[in-house]
């Protein structure tokens, strides 16, 4: 969102044909919210130790109901929790300018698809709402709301995995004229 956001990318922008958002951050869910003190604090340190590095993990059973899933985060060692102080910094400051309407999509985004679990516990499904009916200017939107999903929509419970993975599929078929073609087929793209 923030590349569709700044006007030194909007020629590559309105080139792209559509953006997929799954449980973007815009805002971390109230749970997850840091202090504000620890949040100008953490901004002081990045302009004087921007290197320093810092151990941040969000919990696996924050992100997905599914145990597997859950073990399976676990057990990926590329999964560290791990930023420099100024990456964080600036992750929370990209994020702030969107939330705050200060970053808005350029001119030819033409289709947005947002998807957000209202028990989401890393990212703010209530921000990605509001974000997400500020942008005026795009006539091709659409935010589907999955009641009870949590962070991973596309790994949230075996359940409802095919209901994702569906939204998705017929969201991008739509739009790239295919739709016709896969009518019957199923589950299996």
């Amino acid at each position: 969102m923030t590349l569709a956001s700044e006007p030194q990318y909007k020629d590559i922008t309105k080139r792209i044909r559509g953006w997929l958002l799954e449980s973007p951050y815009i805002g971390l869910s109230p749970e997850s919210e840091p202090n504000p003190v620890t949040v100008f604090v953490g901004k002081l340190a990045a302009k004087i130790l921007p290197h320093k590095q810092m151990f941040n993990p969000i919990p696996p059973e924050k992100l997905t109901q599914d145990p597997e899933v859950i073990k399976s985060i676990k057990e990926d060692k590329l999964l560290h929790g791990t930023g420099t102080l100024e990456g964080l910094s600036s992750m929370l400051e990209r994020t702030k300018l969107l939330g705050d309407g200060k970053r808005v999509l350029n001119e030819g985004v033409r289709s947005i698809w947002l998807g957000h679990g209202t028990k989401d516990q890393g990212t703010s499904y209530e921000a990605s709402k509001k974000w997400f009916e500020e942008q005026k200017g795009v006539e091709d939107k659409e935010f589907k709301t999955y009641e009870g999903w949590f962070h991973q929509l596309h790994a949230d419970r075996a359940d409802n995995r095919e209901v994702f993975a569906a939204d998705v599929r017929n969201w991008i078929l739509k739009r790239s004229g295919e739709e016709g073609l896969v009518k019957g087929v199923g589950s299996k793209l």
